[in-house]
């Protein structure tokens, strides 16, 4: 059985350049697709049945006719990718789980921004609660992502294992020859000394069996005549080592924790040009 790559999607704009970018990893790895809109019928209490059997019937004519437009644009586009695309109702993290426990998925691909145009929800609050869940991770690919290319990845560091395990669970399921960097942010005057740099990366190195590992840092400022935000720094870390894609680990205790929960998703969907994999760990 081949592997898959699982793109959710609410038919806009920003789930299609998700669906491109899974479409060319596809391509790169013989992987197939698969497709999912998932709706949620009328359920307000007071209605009548035969209200909601209407309403119903609407959602799901509706997300039907919308599927069919979205995956001809697909096929259309990509017509020797092996691909599906279905319809379910339900909730969309409860129907993904599902999905990856019956199914070999490699990735779930996601846009940033849905539809609804939530400003304050960058990330998109479906992508967020599969971000928040998944045990595979997520792949959120920013809406003005431009051409598609694999080739270097980077890991926002802090010296733990937990970034030397998702370094390893992404390179496992793509490819060992991908060249790695190591991100890191610090605040002055707490810069790592070059023994520790040394010793991490040669760690690194070692656990991915790799010699094709960097390391770059940037120095947050923090006073009140001079202040960088972490976003900014974020941000000119991945453009300075023009990495392809950035990998973010999450834990209850992890230096990333807020970066995670407030600034990066912000980030990612208004500033960043590359894909970013988001994968909690325990």
């Amino acid at each position: 059985m081949k592997h898959a790559l699982l793109v959710p999607t609410d038919f806009s704009e920003n789930a299609w350049v998700a669906a491109q970018y899974a479409a060319e990893l596809a391509k790169k790895y013989d992987w197939n697709i698969q497709i999912l809109h998932v709706y949620q019928t009328f359920s307000r209490l007071l209605a009548t049945q035969e209200f909601k059997d209407e309403v119903s019937k609407h959602n799901i004519a509706a997300a039907e006719d919308d599927m069919e437009i979205f995956y001809n644009r697909f096929k259309e586009a990509y017509p020797d990718i092996d691909s599906t695309a279905a319809c379910m109702e339900g909730n969309l993290n409860d129907i993904v789980l599902s999905l990856i426990d019956e199914n070999s998925i490699k990735f779930i691909v996601t846009g940033t921004k849905g539809a609804s145009g939530l400003v304050n929800v960058a990330i998109g609050s479906n992508t967020y609660e599969l971000i928040r869940h998944s045990p595979i991770g997520v792949l959120a690919v920013p809406a003005n992502y431009g051409e598609f290319r694999l080739e270097k990845i980077g890991v926002l560091t802090n010296f733990k294992d937990n970034d030397i395990d998702i370094l390893d669970e992404f390179i496992a399921r793509t490819s060992p020859s991908l060249k790695v960097s190591l991100l890191h942010i610090n605040e002055a005057p707490r810069r790592p000394n070059s023994e520790d740099i040394t010793f991490w990366k040669e760690k690194v190195m070692k656990a991915l069996g790799s010699n094709e590992v960097t390391y770059h840092d940037y120095e947050m400022v923090n006073r009140l005549d001079v202040n960088i935000p972490i976003t900014y720094a974020v941000e000119r870390l991945v453009e300075d080592e023009d990495v392809d894609v950035l990998l973010v680990s999450y834990t209850r205790k992890s230096f990333f924790r807020n970066l995670f929960s407030r600034s990066l998703p912000k980030v990612i969907a208004n500033n960043l040009k590359v894909p970013t994999f988001f994968k909690k760990v325990d």
